[in-house]
């Protein structure tokens, strides 16, 4: 395993720098959109987005009230790392986890470059949003220490509990654990993006082989003869089933997605998410609370 110096090292060189580059700086209303306070709850003028009505202030006055934000100049970045054991398999260049924690940490490199706050619910423990380059070194630090498998929809709990104020939050899981009730709750008050991180193996089995699978959370196993393709094709289905149902529940909840699976290389991952957060519809109308 790489020292936790080594490791972010080795993504300033070969994904922060390059990113900066291709990107030249330009990462604000990208990874941050806007962070935005309640300033006034005021009378609907024309051009005010539906979004912003106040319903309670509406029902009160009889008059369509909206909410008016005024944007924060320091932004706080969250950070949610699930350490379940199936996090912990990977077929290809590493493990599920070790991507998320890769990704996380070129997230929090770019975020406190720029003057913000990072903070982390890891499977260690808390860790307090700080700014400077030392947070992200102990971010490293701690996200390899292991911890207690907590289920995601309590570490997504905690984090509600002590994210205060309207943050981004990327929240990096396979999303096996049930979590939509929880995911609900944390994106009505915050920007979350959900990284559905995955590996090759857990969509579709390669031709010829008998392989054994290892339930992690439960220590059961089945063997699998992937020589004969009605196996293969109802392994495919049944796992592509089980993978839209989770696109549909962070979907319903109103958490953005980013797909990551183990072959990838980060760089590329991390611009496909700077595209796609670019086209997203802005999460700033949601209030604060």
């Amino acid at each position: 395993m790489e020292t936790p110096e080594a490791l972010l090292a080795r993504l300033e060189l070969k994904v922060v720098r390059p990113l900066d580059g291709l990107l030249f700086g330009d990462y604000r209303g990208v990874f941050y959109g806007k962070s935005l306070e309640l300033a006034e709850i005021a009378p609907y003028q024309p051009g005010d987005e539906a979004e912003r009505i106040d319903w309670p202030a509406t029902a009160r006055t009889g008059e369509v009230h909206v909410r008016r934000f005024r944007e924060e100049k320091e932004l706080t970045l969250w950070l949610l790392l699930d350490g379940s054991p199936s996090m912990r398999f990977g077929s290809r260049r590493r493990e599920k986890y070790a991507l998320a924690l890769e990704l996380a940490l070129s997230m929090a490199y770019i975020a406190l470059r720029h003057g913000n706050r990072v903070g982390a619910v890891l499977p260690s423990g808390l860790l307090p949003p700080r700014g400077g380059k030392s947070q992200a070194l102990l971010l490293a630090q701690e996200a390899q220490k292991e911890g207690p498998a907590r289920p995601l929809a309590e570490g997504l709990d905690l984090l509600g509990r002590v994210a205060r104020r309207r943050s981004l939050v990327f929240v990096l899981s396979d999303f096996l654990d049930p979590f939509a009730e929880a995911l609900a709750r944390l994106a009505a008050r915050h920007d979350v993006v959900a990284v559905l991180v995955e590996d090759p193996l857990e969509r579709a089995l390669p031709e010829g082989g008998v392989w054994r699978f290892r339930d992690p959370e439960r220590g059961l196993e089945v063997e699998v003869n992937a020589f004969d393709p009605r196996v293969r094709e109802a392994y495919r289905k049944r796992a592509e089933a089980l993978r839209a149902h989770r696109i549909r529940e962070i979907g319903k909840v109103g958490a953005d997605l980013l797909l990551a699976s183990t072959e990838m290389d980060l760089l590329p991952l991390l611009l496909g998410l700077v595209e796609r957060r670019r086209r997203w519809p802005s999460r700033a109308q949601k209030p604060s609370s």
